[in-house]
Parts: structure tokens; C-alpha cells; sequence
């Protein structure tokens, strides 16, 4: 059931991406579309945790967090630049292919070294085979 919630969440990828892309050709900036980008998110947190009746985290709790667990913030603002840069040039397709095809070859090695305490799997033939069969299929993506 995980994993049919994933695939329903990971096809909500293109949606965003085409939205961001749109958002980002529509602003001088792409730093100033992830902006805009992330405004939605926080509006969307602050509605949620309103909704579940959540408590907000006070500054202290904030304050105290370690500085590298910020940094999934920072990469994923990386991430939503780049995606408003590049959609739209190469292609909502392409632009996911790759990005998938770069989040499983580095989530491998994550898996294999239990980076951040994440579930230890290590790397066999079967998943450099699907990493190959991944690397061909954004070749097949992308080719015209």
C-alpha cells in the first residue's frame, strides 16, 4: 500500500514541474520563482498543521535543531531552481528522467552506507543492472 501512495506522490512530480516551469519563466529570476515556489509550501504546512491541530514548533525548538538538518531545505531549493531552469529547455520528460535517474544512483549509495541512519541495503548486481536499465531509459527519453 507504501508503495502505491509513493507512485501516486511521485506522479505528482510532473504537475509541480510543469507548474514550476510555467512559474519560472514568468519571473526575471529562477531564485525568485523557488521563492514564490516555497511561499506555496509554507502556506500549505501552515493550513495543514492548522488542520490536524498540530502545534507550531516554537523558536527554541527551532533554534536548537542542528545546523546540517537545514540543509534539506537549502538542497531542495537547489532542486526547485534548477527544475524552474531547466523544464523549460529541456523538457518536463527529460528533466525528470534525469533527476530520477541521478536520485536512484545516489540513494544506492545512501542505502549501502546507511547514510543518516536510512535503511541499509547494499549494492548487488540486481540494482546496477537497474541503474543501467535507468541510465538507458533516460537515453530513450530523451533521444528524438
Amino acid at each position: 500500500m507504501l508503495i502505491i501512495l509513493a507512485i501516486f506522490v511521485g506522479a505528482l512530480l510532473p504537475v509541480q514541474g510543469a507548474l514550476n516551469a510555467k512559474l519560472g519563466t514568468s519571473m526575471p529570476h529562477p531564485m525568485q520563482a523557488t521563492l514564490v515556489s516555497y511561499i506555496g509550501g509554507l502556506v500549505a504546512c501552515l493550513i495543514f498543521l492548522t488542520s490536524v491541530q498540530a502545534s507550531y514548533p516554537g523558536l527554541k525548538k527551532i533554534f536548537s535543531i542542528d545546523w546540517h538538518l537545514y540543509c534539506g531545505g537549502f538542497l531542495g531549493a537547489v532542486f526547485v531552481s534548477a527544475m524552474l531552469y531547466l523544464m523549460p529547455r529541456i523538457g518536463i520528460a527529460n528533466m525528470l528522467a534525469a533527476a530520477i535517474v541521478g536520485q536512484l544512483i545516489m540513494s544506492i549509495f545512501f542505502d549501502h552506507f546507511g547514510c543518516f541512519g536510512v535503511y541499509t541495503s547494499k549494492i548487488n548486481p540486481s540494482r546496477i543492472i537497474g541503474v543501467v536499465f535507468l541510465i538507458a531509459g533516460l537515453y530513450f527519453i530523451q533521444r528524438k
